[in-house]
C-alpha cells in the first residue's frame, strides 16, 4: 500500500479568528492586525467576524479610534457591519461615557437594514443609570416593548433605581413587566422596590401572584 503524507491544512477564516481572538485578548492589538494582513496576504478574506473581535478588542481598553477605523475599513472592503459590530460600538462608546453619541449611533442601525436588540437598549439604559438619568432608561424601556424587544432581568436590574425614581405607578408598571415576562424578582430589585411604601405593596401583590 502506497502511503501518502497528509496534507497541510491550510489557515482559514476561523483559524484566524482563533489566534487573533487571542492577541486581542492579550492586548496585542498591533499584531491582531498584522495577522489580518497575513490573512489577505495568503488569500484568506476578513470577514465580520474577524472585524467583530478587532473591534472588541479596541473597545475593551477604550481606543474607540481604533475601534471605529476598523468599521470604516469594513466599509472600503465591502464586509457588512452585523449588529454585533454596532453593540459592541455602543457599548464600547457607553463604558466611555459617551452616551448621547451611543444613542445617536444606534439611531443608525435601522439604515443599514439591522435592528436594536435587547443588548443595545440594555447598554444604553446601563449608561444612563451609571450617569444618574434614571428616567431616561424608563423611556428607553418603553421604546423597546413598543419596537416588540422583550427585557431581560437583566434589564429590570439596570432599571432598579427608577421604581422609586419615577414614581409609584412606575414601579408598578415595571414589576408587572416582571410578572408578564416570566421572569423571578430577585432580592436586589425587591429591596430596592420596597423603599417607598407603594413598593411594599407591589411586594404584597407578588406574594400572593406566586401563591395563586
Amino acid at each position: 500500500m502506497k502511503y501518502e503524507p497528509e496534507k497541510q491544512q491550510k489557515p482559514n477564516v476561523l483559524s484566524y479568528g482563533s489566534l487573533i481572538n487571542c492577541l486581542c485578548k492579550d492586548c496585542r492589538h498591533r499584531e491582531a492586525e498584522l495577522m489580518c494582513e497575513d490573512m489577505v496576504n495568503r488569500g484568506v478574506l476578513p470577514n465580520a467576524h474577524i472585524y467583530n473581535i478587532l473591534i472588541d478588542g479596541y473597545c475593551t481598553v477604550g481606543k474607540l479610534n481604533d475601534a471605529f477605523r476598523c468599521l470604516s475599513e469594513m466599509s472600503g472592503k465591502n464586509v457588512l457591519p452585523t449588529i454585533v459590530t454596532y453593540n459592541t460600538l455602543i457599548n464600547g462608546l457607553c463604558r466611555k461615557g459617551k452616551v448621547v453619541e451611543a444613542e445617536e449611533l444606534a439611531s443608525q442601525i435601522t439604515c443599514k437594514g439591522l435592528y436594536p436588540d435587547v443588548i443595545t437598549y440594555n447598554s444604553l439604559i446601563s449608561a444612563y443609570a451609571k450617569v444618574g438619568n434614571n428616567l431616561k432608561g424608563l423611556e428607553l424601556y418603553e421604546k423597546m416593548k413598543t419596537s416588540g424587544i422583550k427585557p431581560t432581568l437583566i434589564t429590570y436590574h439596570l432599571l432598579s433605581n427608577g421604581f422609586t425614581e419615577g414614581g409609584p405607578a412606575v414601579a408598578e408598571k415595571l414589576f408587572q413587566g416582571l410578572l408578564d415576562n416570566n421572569l423571578t424578582l430577585d432580592r436586589v430589585i425587591s429591596i430596592k422596590s420596597c423603599v417607598v411604601t407603594q413598593s411594599i405593596k407591589i411586594f404584597t401583590k407578588h406574594l400572593h401572584y406566586t401563591v395563586r
